[in-house]
């Protein structure tokens, strides 16, 4: 990821929400992520890969081939097995997780895109994350859901990129 960004995802059953957390510097920044938010999030998600390939004018077909070999180049390249290191870092907020209330998505011109996530009060937490970041952020969030069985995947089509995973179609043989 980022220098000193890390970022992990895991559902928590008792609060039916994804607890997102980033390791910013010396903070553990916090997030409680709904379902709604994150079926809003990955449903937009396809429209920002596009951007950031530059595949926006391109026939669907063609920028969905585009994402899925840069989605598997980046997945190819990701440390998903690294703990969370929390040790020394101040919680962010101090409070508890904030609940995402609002989640922003804007480009950078180093080409990256930074996400900004709101609650009820002014301050956010804001993620600067290059393609091959965001394409790891998109997969613990789609593993995530998928573990708290949220069904995501009957809400999202192919024309957003993103695709979720779920039991394989059964064969027919006659």
């Amino acid at each position: 990821m980022a220098k000193n960004v890390q970022i992990s995802c895991s559902y928590q059953v008792e609060e039916d929400r994804i607890l997102m957390r980033a390791r910013l510097q010396d903070k553990d920044a916090r997030m409680w992520m709904t379902r709604r938010m994150t079926l809003q999030f990955l449903a937009s998600i396809g429209k920002i890969f596009d951007h950031l390939t530059g595949t926006e004018a391109q026939p669907t077909e063609q920028r969905q081939a585009v994402n899925e070999f840069r989605r598997e180049s980046a997945m190819s390249t990701a440390n998903l097995n690294q703990p969370y290191e929390e040790e020394g870092l101040v919680p962010f907020p101090a409070d508890g997780p904030m609940l995402v209330k609002k989640l922003n998505v804007a480009a950078l011109k180093t080409g990256g895109v930074q996400l900004t996530l709101t609650g009820n009060g002014p301050d956010g937490v804001r993620l600067n994350l290059g393609e091959k970041e965001l394409h790891a952020v998109v997969h613990m969030l789609n593993q995530t859901a998928e573990k708290a069985q949220w069904a995501l995947g009957a809400h999202l089509t192919k024309s957003t990129g993103v695709t979720v995973a779920g039991p394989a179609k059964p064969r027919v043989v006659n």
